[in-house]
């Protein structure tokens, strides 16, 4: 009741805003628009390592494809609230937005500037350090994916970083120190937009120097840590999603295997990923969105989790990284949480 009325007063308050006019209205009118951002402001931000607890744990809140348009509809506030009751209440060291946060906005009201804003002004508040993964519709129109990152860059607790010569809005990585040492590190790959030549397979891949960034990112972090683990955030599915749909098994007794969508959704240009991941021997995590399931679902496969998030304005997913842990598969603890 307390969320409801929250976020009614909240409706008012914008609901007068758009009368009275103001910034808000002027964003209105251009849809958000925050074209040629990336021009302006140079992401290369230096990322701080985070810290596991003293058992060497660490937690990740995950929200993915809320898919808002204003931030001032009905169920764009509901969205943040919940946003913003489950990071509150489960306070993890790591929020990550794994794509689609935007919808496309071709249709109807639209203020992109407004959603970014609001969503980094929740993580600003609660004094959370939070990271960003595109998604397939988030750099779609009034804005690229790398316009959208620029965006984000500008609060101090929004953890994006990008290299400038390759592909895509944004690839970084973050790395958990535990007992004085670093014991695992987080990629965020974007997974681009649509693959407009390829009318059969109609989502984006990761690009040749994208795939090359990762080989060379994990040969680095192995390099300081022969035992080191990695976790890998992304938006879309590659093939071995799949395979772990076929042939994995669920993360625990009771708990969803993975129930990909058809197979016209898979992304067989994704595979020399999966080779460089499979290669490594230390990917222990492949943690994706954009399927939209109720509650988050896991399958463990060839000693590595392929996890998908639920839709935010379902359930959000909770997870735990053991980052003492001897082995993949005790290192990771999945949970829906829900508000």
């Amino acid at each position: 009741m307390t969320n409801f009325l929250a976020t009614l007063m909240a409706f008012i308050t914008i609901a007068v805003s758009l009368i009275s006019g103001g910034e808000f209205a002027d964003e209105m009118k251009n849809k958000g628009d925050i074209s040629g951002f990336a021009q302006t402001v140079t992401v290369q931000k230096e990322l701080p390592d985070l810290c596991a607890d003293d058992n060497g744990d660490f937690t990740v809140i995950q929200f993915s494809d809320t898919h808002m348009t204003t931030g001032v509809t009905f169920s764009d506030m509901q969205i943040l609230s919940k946003i913003e009751t489950l990071t509150k209440k489960y306070n993890p060291d790591l929020v990550v937005v794994s794509g689609d946060m935007i919808d496309d906005g071709n249709d109807g009201d639209f203020n992109k500037a407004y959603v970014l804003r609001t969503v980094a002004e929740i993580f600003e508040e609660a004094d959370r350090y939070w990271a960003f993964v595109p998604g397939n519709n988030d750099g779609i129109n009034y804005g690229t994916s790398a316009d959208v990152v620029a965006y984000l860059s500008q609060y101090e607790h929004c953890l994006v970083a990008d290299e400038p010569e390759i592909s895509g809005g944004c690839q970084y990585s973050i790395d958990i120190i535990s007992d004085g040492e670093m014991t695992h590190s987080m990629l965020f790959v974007d997974t681009m937009d649509y693959d407009n030549d390829d009318p059969d397979h109609i989502y984006g891949y990761v690009y040749e120097d994208q795939v090359n960034w990762c080989k060379e990112e994990i040969n680095e972090k192995q390099q300081e840590n022969k035992d080191v683990t990695i976790s890998v955030f992304l938006h879309e599915n590659t093939p071995d999603f799949f395979r772990a749909a076929r042939k994995g098994k669920a993360y625990k007794f009771g708990y969803p295997t993975l129930m990909i969508r058809p197979e016209k959704y898979n992304i067989p240009k994704n595979q020399p990923l999966d080779d460089v991941f499979n290669e490594s021997g230390c990917v222990g995590l492949l943690s994706m969105g954009h399927n939209h399931p109720l509650y988050d679902q896991c399958s463990f496969y060839n000693n590595t989790y392929y996890h998908v998030t639920p839709q935010a304005k379902l359930a959000s997913a909770l997870m735990t990284i053991h980052t003492q842990a001897d082995n993949i598969k005790d290192m990771y603890d999945f949970k829906s949480v829900y508000c």
